[in-house]
């Protein structure tokens, strides 16, 4: 359920698939880090772990994890800031077209949501992304696009929020006001990793299964278009 796509003595990057939790939770249900810990334990591996960022539970895709604490801190000093390059894919209802969003959010812990702030609030982190669209697909339950999204700053349902303000909610993301019938979770999916510590260069990537809805309006030209 947690696969390990990268492996070195300062960290490894796992692939945390839809519905599973990053890490412990009071669900008590298998989570990402455990499961990762299990298989190094498996090879033999000295299985402690350091967790330095997560993914909601209804979003897949790639996680950093460090394997000890000097690396650990590095990589969180890293993921801060613009030190760590975390790239996702993502298909919204509408055209998206490109461009760079800064907004400055809030964390809204009551509803379990992002909502857009003030700057002069204190409550309020910037947030910062830029994207661009990769390809646009007209359906009978409308237009759906898929985005490229960057991120410069990583916040609490950053990219759900910040696109969702924007008239662009993720498909299937009905916390965010989508309207797709078709999709249960958000098609949004953490697809790279590229970071340097201590002279280590880290480098992930993985693409979304491409057989289900919506990821499968789009083929398998996707990955040339990811890289064109």
């Amino acid at each position: 359920m947690a696969e390990i796509l990268y492996k070195s003595r300062n960290a490894i990057v796992i692939y945390k698939p839809q519905g599973v939790p990053s890490q412990p939770d009071p669900s008590g249900d298998p989570d990402a880090l455990s499961l990762a810990a299990e298989k190094l334990c498996r090879l033999g591996e000295r299985d402690t772990l350091f967790p330095i960022h997560r993914l909601d539970r209804n979003v897949a895709g790639l996680l950093v994890i460090g394997r000890t604490r000097s690396a650990a801190a590095e990589l969180s000093d890293l993921a801060s800031g613009e030190g760590m390059g975390k790239e996702y894919l993502a298909v919204i209802e509408g055209e998206g077209g490109s461009g760079i969003l800064e907004d400055h959010l809030i964390k809204n812990s009551a509803i379990g949501k992002a909502e857009i702030g003030s700057s002069s609030d204190k409550r309020a982190k910037l947030a910062r992304l830029e994207y661009k669209t990769l390809s646009v697909s007209t359906t009978e339950l409308g237009t759906r696009s898929l985005l490229l999204i960057k991120l410069h700053t990583g916040r609490f349902h950053q990219i759900r929020a910040q696109l969702s303000s924007r008239g662009m909610p993720i498909v299937g993301d009905k916390k965010y006001g989508s309207l797709d019938r078709l999709c249960r979770m958000p098609a949004l999916f953490s697809y790279k990793l590229d970071i340097s510590i201590s002279g280590e260069h880290i480098l992930a990537e993985r693409l979304p299964e491409l057989s289900g809805y919506p990821w499968n309006l789009f083929g398998e030209e996707l990955y040339p278009k990811i890289h064109n």
